[in-house]
């Protein structure tokens, strides 16, 4: 340290500042520096034996010292110099300060020393975030000028609490302490100039208004200008009047400060948009002037409400979209939902709110919403069809395109779909058609094209042709009428006879081919057959086989079709 620590806290404690009452001018460097650098935080804090002390404070009501051990600003004072921490968490001095890891939840911190001007370190002036952020040169400079200030004012209050208890001195030092307060005044509006910030003050007695250089040009008039007050308020529409009279009001009678953003016109036509700070002073109880800063803000406005008619459109678009919206988060968990998507499912948005997706699923699908998930984590963006389950059972399909918004503090997915559900049912409907045999309802030779892309890994299947003996002379004798009414009935019979997982296929006419999926249940399906055709008024001839390893379907239908020919001629030659 550039001086002894005992002869320091010496000269601290000569300052007799430690544990004295709130100070406007401290107050007004703080909030100026809150101001410049956009930071919710802003002390003046003075480094004592064993803690810091705050002679000013923004952002940390109702703190008014901490153990010096914690303070960032003991590293301003032993170091003598600007100390700027863009993220405490990535410091090494600080990842593990209680600061830091809990409140106030210190990120960013840029402390500039208060320095004497016999070179001694009191504390710093300083500006915190939550939030990691860096500091551009020009906000510094701004510090530095406003810690300048600082440090010269608890110079200077030092020497007038010295001065009072020198009565001869009186009058030397009260012209003075006008001629600093002067330089002060300049400093500031030499600061308002550089931050864009400008001061105005009310003596309530005469109802004199000053404003500081920055707010004549913040108003478009030329410095030194010096309105009365209903002139000033003239600049506001009459709403907003009697909105700042309501506000100043309660300034002087309850000690009620005021922040308001509002629309002001300047002296020559401009439209803009003015941050409105202001507060009572008091000496011995009673209210004597009311004093605040004014800012234009306009741009920031125009940027607040553009973003606000965006959130309009979008929640309008949410709300009556006809397409199907809702939000996720990585986990699956519906974290909002438009009515035309609850519509959907048949259910209330409330009961949607906070749900898995999981439980809008039937269970064996559940592991396809999983795949979805690390999909859209890895990737960002995904599409295809969900299968959800209605309110009343039925089946509901999404066809959805999704992404992942990873912007905001916590990911989460937006989701957009469209229900087609009805589009899924008619193509269902005519892949049937086109599939199976209107007569029968059994496949039809299409199926086929199935059968041959068969996974060879679910092992061989069985192959049973079947032809119904005698079916001319039926349809000659008996009519076709009759005919198609044995048809349906032996295709009936065949799949009664089959497994759950086969299939009867008829071939064309009177013939029929059944696929036993597991070619060892296919003694089980001959046998049944075998049973059910005694008491059966017609006859069926047969023929089976096992597919093998590399075959095609044709090839193995026409191994079964050789055997049924083989049989047919044995049975024939039997009956010779």
């Amino acid at each position: 340290m550039p001086q002894t620590e005992a002869a320091r806290l010496e000269r601290l404690q000569k300052l007799a500042v430690l544990d004295s009452d709130a100070e406007d001018f401290f107050d007004a460097l703080v909030r100026v520096a809150a101001e410049v650098t956009c930071m919710p935080i802003s002390l003046i804090s003075l480094i004592d034996r064993d803690r810091q002390w705050f002679k000013a404070n923004i952002g940390l009501e109702g703190v008014t010292e901490t153990p010096r051990q914690y303070a960032f600003c003991d590293h301003v004072v032993r170091e003598g110099a600007t100390v700027q921490i863009d993220d405490a968490t990535l410091d090494p001095r600080f990842v593990e300060n209680p600061f830091v890891t809990g409140d106030p939840g210190i990120r960013a911190y840029t402390g500039v020393p208060l320095t004497l001007a016999d070179g001694t370190h009191l504390g710093s002036l300083c500006v915190i975030d939550r939030e990691p952020r860096t500091l551009r040169p020009d906000q510094i400079r701004v510090l530095r000028h406003l810690a300048s200030a600082a440090s010269m004012a608890l110079e200077q209050r030092g020497a007038l609490i010295r001065q009072r208890e020198v009565a001869k001195a009186e009058a030397k030092r009260a012209r003075r302490l006008e001629r600093q307060l002067d330089e002060k005044q300049q400093f500031l509006q030499r600061t308002g100039r550089v931050a864009g910030v400008g001061g105005w003050e009310l003596d309530l007695k005469t109802q004199t208004l000053r404003w500081t250089e920055e707010t004549c040009r913040i108003h478009d008039l030329p410095p030194g200008f010096e309105p009365s007050l209903d002139e000033a308020l003239s600049f506001f529409d009459p709403d907003v009047q009697a909105q700042l009279a309501e506000a100043m009001d309660r300034a002087r009678d309850k000690d009620v400060p005021w922040d308001m953003t509002i629309p002001m016109t300047t002296a020559t036509g401009r439209h803009v948009w003015m941050r409105a700070v202001g507060g009572v002073e008091r000496e011995n109880g009673e209210p004597v002037r009311l004093a605040g800063a004014v800012q234009d803000v306009t741009e920031r406005k125009k940027a607040t409400l553009a973003l606000e008619a965006s959130e309009r459109r979008y929640r309008k678009l949410f709300q009556y979209s006809l397409g199907l919206i809702c939000t996720h988060d990585l986990d699956g968990v519906v974290l909002s939902v438009n009515p035309a998507a609850a519509a959907s499912l048949g259910r209330d948005i409330g009961d949607m709110l906070g749900a898995n997706l999981r439980e809008f699923m039937l269970p064996e699908r559940r592991v396809h919403l999983d795949r979805y998930l690390k999909r859209i984590e890895a990737e960002h963006i995904d599409m295809g069809i969900l299968e959800l389950v209605a309110a009343d059972g039925s089946l509901r399909y999404w066809r959805y395109q999704n992404v992942l918004d990873d912007d905001a503090d916590e990911p989460y997915v937006l989701g957009h779909a469209q229900d087609v559900t009805e589009q899924r049912r008619y193509e269902s409907t005519l892949v049937e058609w086109s599939t199976r045999d209107p007569l029968t309802h059994a496949m039809n030779r299409r199926y086929l094209v199935q059968l041959e892309g068969r996974d060879e890994a679910r092992g061989p299947w069985g192959c049973v042709v079947v032809d119904l003996d005698h079916f001319k002379t039926i349809n000659d004798t008996q009519g076709h009428a009759k005919g198609d009414e044995i048809l349906v009935a032996v295709a009936q019979q065949l799949r009664d006879s089959a497994g759950a997982d086969d299939v009867v296929v008829r071939m064309g006419g009177d013939e029929f081919l059944v696929v036993i999926d597991h070619a060892e249940e296919l003694g089980s399906f001959l046998e049944h057959l075998g049973r059910d055709l005694t008491s059966r008024p017609w006859s069926l001839s047969l023929g089976w086989t096992i597919s093998r390893p590399g075959e095609s379907v044709d090839e193995v239908i026409a191994r079964a079709d050789d055997q049924l020919y083989a049989h047919r001629a044995v049975a024939r030659h039997a009956t010779r």
